[in-house]
């Protein structure tokens, strides 16, 4: 008679459980070898699952880092507290408190190593920095929006301003979460004398 489908070789990861180590496979050997490196079969090994089990969650390697980098940098819901410096101090500390106790060292590796990778920096670019551009972005128009910040603001580049030295901090710090506490808002301070509204008169 056949083996039940349902039946597992002694030893593996059930369901959840390998697929947390799937994900946490492919962050490891990422930073040790880059994306480039990065093969189903490596991360099956270190995982300890079969490729099977891979290939019937993913597809392509790149879908499964992308999730790998979402599981440990969880992108929170744009707030809407009625002001942008609200706005941004609650988006802010909600994304840094939902980081994964692990992505503060992983992710500082991560961006080190996509300097000479460029599909690992296409793969944070679009897993971890586009969708914090798109939620800033929101925020700044809505605040243009409701006569708060000028007209003709560059949204683009204040996006850049803000999202800079919180790269820049995470890489010097080697990702120590207390070395980002309080800086997205004394970045965005430093900005707001410049990108405010003008007061109007009377």
């Amino acid at each position: 008679m056949s083996e039940p489908a349902d039946t597992r070789r002694p030893g593996r990861p059930r369901s959840a459980e390998a697929h947390a180590a799937i994900l946490r496979a492919a962050l490891e050997l990422a930073v040790s070898g880059g994306l480039g490196g990065l093969s189903m079969e490596a991360i099956a090994a270190r995982a300890g699952v079969g490729k099977a089990t891979i290939y019937r969650r993913w597809k392509t390697k790149e879908a499964l880092f992308a999730e790998a980098i979402g599981s440990i940098a969880v992108m929170p819901d744009i707030p809407d507290t009625g002001t942008v410096r609200g706005d941004l101090d609650a988006a802010s500390s909600a994304a840094i408190g939902r980081l994964a106790p692990e992505a503060f060292q992983v992710i500082p590796r991560l961006m080190a190593e996509a300097g000479d990778d460029p599909a690992l920096r296409e793969a944070l670019d679009s897993a971890l920095l586009r969708p914090r551009r798109a939620a800033i972005g929101t925020i700044l128009r809505r605040g243009v929006a409701r006569g708060e910040l000028r007209e003709d603001l560059d949204v683009e580049i204040v996006i850049e301003m803000l999202i800079g030295p919180l790269v820049t901090r995470t890489l010097t710090s080697g990702g120590d979460p207390d070395a980002l506490a309080g800086l997205p808002m004394r970045v965005y301070d430093t900005l707001a004398a410049g990108i405010a509204a003008p007061r109007r008169v009377g």
